[in-house]
């Protein structure tokens, strides 16, 4: 790579992406960074091209089927301007997206393993991977993404920059990049507003929780989930309370969260255009849920509730 390369870089706003984040700009100095959720990564790609730069570095952001078309779109224009793009992810991908990326080899470089955190394959390939503090941040990467909340400082940062939007994300990543790993301002910040809030929503979205029954398979349903809780808390408190089930469902206003131990809930949300890991996954936009629970009774039906099962 030549210093005199104009680079950017754009990753998603939670731990991983974060850790990504800060691991790239000390490595490549880019001119822009950018935080972005997956739905945008395809407008910023976009933003990033007509700023004349010569690498894209992006990071934790898997593309949704739903993007097809937005990143064919973005990745001629790469080609046009002879732009190159790198791209790390650990999620599930659909044959299609994944099938587009071979089709564009050339400009794009792509690196996914499912078993690692973004920032992990990241620190990895720009050969930093033995730093210490890098080694915190993917540590705390791991513990976020893998659900294991080993760090108690995990579930402040999970729930702050689920709290209050980009601003502060934007000013963790500043921190971050500070090499504090701990900042107080985000401790006192959580204690002082966010903490009680975000019990009483946890509280809240189990009253309204829905249980649907049929033919040995138990789902349960949580309706008008408040977007700031994380569906793997809400989920851990019901399963400490004795509610268990073969899948969970939680609804927000923008999308649906899954999660089961039996079945590939990655393969389920690609249907709908969406993704994630195979015991992890969301489906973006205003998709019915009845739709989706009839797919997920069906796939029970089809294969029982004894083994894991996937959908091809």
């Amino acid at each position: 790579m030549k210093n005199s390369r104009r680079k950017g870089i754009i990753t998603h706003w939670d731990i991983d992406g974060l850790a990504s984040a800060v691991i790239l700009s000390r490595a490549l100095n880019p001119e822009r960074k950018i935080l972005s959720s997956v739905n945008s990564v395809s407008r910023y790609i976009e933003e990033l091209l007509s700023l004349g730069l010569n690498e894209i570095w992006i990071a934790d952001l898997n593309p949704a089927s739903s993007m097809k078309n937005q990143l064919n779109m973005a990745f001629e224009k790469a080609r046009r301007l002879g732009v190159r793009l790198y791209w790390f992810d650990h999620h599930q991908w659909s044959q299609d997206v994944a099938g587009l990326f071979k089709q564009y080899s050339e400009i794009v470089f792509l690196m996914n393993d499912p078993s690692k955190v973004a920032s992990g394959i990241v620190a990895n390939y720009l050969g930093v991977g033995g730093d210490e503090y890098y080694r915190k941040l993917i540590s705390l990467a791991y513990d976020d993404d893998f659900f294991e909340n080993k760090f108690e400082i995990t579930r402040v940062y999970r729930r702050v920059l689920k709290w209050d939007g980009w601003d502060i994300r934007y000013r963790v990543l500043e921190s971050l990049l500070q090499g504090d790993l701990e900042p107080r301002w985000l401790i006192d910040y959580y204690v002082s507003e966010v903490k009680n809030v975000y019990e009483n929503l946890i509280r809240e979205a189990i009253g309204r929780m829905e249980i649907v029954e049929k033919n040995g398979v138990k789902l349960l349903i949580f309706p008008d989930v408040d977007p700031r809780v994380h569906p793997g808390e809400l989920i851990e408190v019901v399963v400490k309370q004795g509610f268990l089930a073969h899948a969970y469902v939680v609804r927000y206003p923008r999308g649906i969260s899954l999660r089961s131990d039996y079945v590939d809930v990655s393969q389920i949300a690609s249907l709908y255009g969406g993704g994630g890991h195979s015991r992890v996954a969301g489906i973006p936009g205003g998709v019915r849920i009845e739709a989706v629970l009839k797919t997920i009774l069906e796939a029970f039906e089809k294969h029982g509730v004894n083994r894991p099962i996937y959908i091809s």
